[in-house]
């Protein structure tokens, strides 16, 4: 078995995925992207980070006017060409030396290109209530409507681009239930496993 080079996250909203995942890459000594996509995506897209914070990970209206064209004459979502950017700077910075991504599809962008180890963090509606507020200042009667929003969000946008269904656990490598494990416990489980096979 080829050593593993690369950890993809994906999350459920709340459920401590970006926190498991910097935990994680401390311990192994591996760079970490997560918000730093967002901005090396602006930066080669030539556009600014808020546009890209709007429509990463997220499918908004293909009839909506975007300000750019693809390589082709035929005009793609703004969605569509982040991801093929976006997928562009993973592999790259995969290649260059090992490393977490958070989100992104990046299971699936990296699965021919490079041994990666995939992870779906996930956590019981009241541990991840108590990380929306307290985490994200969400008000407590906003908070079940956001967690069904963002990870719908996430879901479909999983599966636009891979074809694959986000919260399946048969499609990843180790789920992890942080809510039972604790951030410490579940960035431990993969650093020790990915210590054991690099």
């Amino acid at each position: 078995m080829a050593k593993i080079r690369a950890i993809a996250i994906e999350r459920q909203y709340c459920s401590g995925g970006r926190e498991i995942a910097k935990l994680t890459a401390e311990k192994l000594g591996f760079a970490c992207y997560d918000k730093e996509l967002m901005m090396l995506t602006a930066e080669k897209m030539k556009v600014e980070p808020e546009i890209i914070e709007k429509y990463e990970e997220t499918l908004l209206n293909p009839f909506l006017p975007m300000p750019f064209k693809g390589a082709s004459d035929k005009r793609k979502t703004m969605s569509e060409m982040i991801f093929e950017v976006q997928a562009e700077i993973i592999t790259k910075l995969a290649r260059q030396a090992p490393c977490i991504i958070v989100g992104r599809c990046a299971d699936y962008i990296l699965r021919n290109n490079v041994p990666t180890l995939s992870v779906f963090v996930y956590a019981p509606p009241e541990s991840r209530v108590a990380h929306a507020m307290e985490c994200h200042d969400i008000p407590y009667d906003d908070v079940s409507s956001t967690l069904r929003k963002m990870d719908k969000k996430r879901a479909e946008y999983y599966k636009l681009n891979t074809r694959k269904e986000w919260d399946s656990k048969i499609g990843y490598d180790i789920c992890l239930n942080s809510g039972r494990l604790g951030l410490d416990g579940a960035a431990n489980m993969i650093a020790n496993y990915v210590s054991s096979k690099f």
